[in-house]
């Protein structure tokens, strides 16, 4: 068993999602009948893609990181919650008894629900995964049953297949994505509370026809181009936040500079997997007479529309602002601001590009996060500390969690009752 952890954390840590998701990819193009040199070349595209998203992912955090700092030393308040970012929780996960037997359960898990015609999607995300480990060792932590903590993160494997299938048709045709589905854990409840809250928006008069999309507002043509609006965003950001002018400036190239650098790489991630797709298709269709088969993937495949970029950008001072006024909520959140932006990618696809809708969302969805990461600190930082890790210095809770890691809470309850 140590063994077979040891070889899967090594496989997702030293190698990371734009190599392995490369990797996947490649043999499953060779399954799909493609030659050797074009699934290669599809491969590398992705893991290409992959790269440069993370690059400009790094560079967003770096230029916003200054105004977002800034803005949380001007509050005074003390918040006892440490945000510790995605090692720390990744780390104490890893060391899970159950995290070598995870990734394994998942694939079982998808190939049954193929078989069964359960399933359209084939979740090749494997780096993505990870979530399903944490549910499950923190289900571990909380009952000490290694079969309810398996079961679990199974359970969540399932939900993720039914939702990527049922949110497949907008993903694909909001963000030109054919082919494919998204299959991120974290993202599920983003889907359906952006789904439901739009639904709700439409029943609303005068609030329903408020549309801010920079494609359509041609007649102001500097907010209709995407780095123009970047600049404008970046600027107003550092300048409220206190920062000297050079500083400014700098922020509103690096988040003008995002606008124009993530659409690229996404297309280029795109130019590799499109002929695995249809590869992937051709293939459903003559071995097993299926109409459709969608590739899972990574929600990072959302982050080039210029309308995410926009709606995370304005929701770093708007979560600071939210953490400051929000009773009850005792987490400030600093490293994980550049996180935003994966949540902003289903509320502007169910918003269609609708800036002030993806905004609502938004607001409402970090409103329930800083209370789900409040109400599950203890069991988090329970988490780390049990995996044998330091806590950081100062620290007596840690920032962890999303709105579907809240069943741990009557978890033990459950149990109880039932007799286990």
């Amino acid at each position: 068993m140590e063994k077979l952890l040891e070889v899967t954390k090594y496989i997702t840590d030293a190698l990371g999602p734009t190599v392995i998701m490369p990797l996947f990819l490649i043999v499953l193009a060779l399954v799909f009948k493609m030659s050797l040199f074009k699934a290669l070349k599809s491969g590398l595209m992705v893991g290409i893609g992959f790269q440069g998203i993370n690059v400009i992912i790094n560079l967003l955090g770096t230029t916003l990181s200054p105004a977002a700092t800034a803005l949380a030393e001007n509050v005074g308040k003390p918040f006892p919650i440490m945000d510790v970012g995605f090692p720390t929780i990744g780390a104490a996960a890893w060391s899970s008894p159950i995290a070598a037997l995870v990734i394994p359960v998942a694939i079982l898990v998808n190939i049954l629900m193929l078989v069964l015609n359960r399933t359209k999607t084939l979740n090749i995300d494997i780096w993505n995964m990870f979530h399903l480990i944490l549910a499950g060792s923190l289900a571990y932590l909380v009952c000490d049953n290694l079969l309810i903590a398996l079961l679990v993160s199974a359970i969540f494997a399932v939900i993720i297949l039914v939702i990527a299938d049922k949110t497949s048709d907008s993903w694909q045709e909001y963000y030109g994505l054919e082919g494919t589905s998204c299959t991120t854990l974290p993202n599920m409840f983003t889907m359906i509370l952006a789904y439901f809250i739009n639904r709700l928006i439409d029943k609303i008069p005068k609030v329903r026809d408020i549309d801010i999309n920079p494609e359509k507002v041609q007649n102001i043509k500097i907010l209709s181009e995407p780095m123009f609006l970047g600049f404008i965003i970046g600027v107003v950001i550092s300048w409220v936040g206190g920062l000297p002018l050079a500083t400014v400036i700098n922020t509103g190239v690096g988040v003008a500079s995002s606008m124009i650098l993530l659409p690229r790489m996404v297309s280029i991630l795109m130019e590799g997997l499109s002929p695995i797709s249809k590869a992937a298709t051709t293939f459903v269709k003559n071995k097993f007479h299926r109409k459709e088969l969608l590739i899972g993937m990574d929600i990072a495949l959302g982050l080039g529309n210029p309308v995410v970029i926009a709606c995370s950008t304005i929701m770093i001072p708007v979560a600071i602002l939210l953490a400051l006024v929000l009773p009850g909520n005792e987490f400030l959140p600093i490293i994980s601001l550049t996180g935003l932006i994966y949540f902003c990618v289903p509320c502007v696809q169910y918003s269609k590009g609708n800036l002030f809708r993806a905004l609502v969302i938004m607001i409402i969805f970090y409103c329930t996060q800083l209370y789900v990461i409040t109400a599950l600190s203890p069991q988090i930082t329970a988490l780390v500390v049990s995996s044998g890790i330091d806590l950081p210095e100062g620290a007596k809770l840690i920032a962890g969690g999303n709105p579907e890691h809240l069943f741990l809470l009557p978890i033990k309850w459950v149990l109880n009752l039932l007799g286990f």
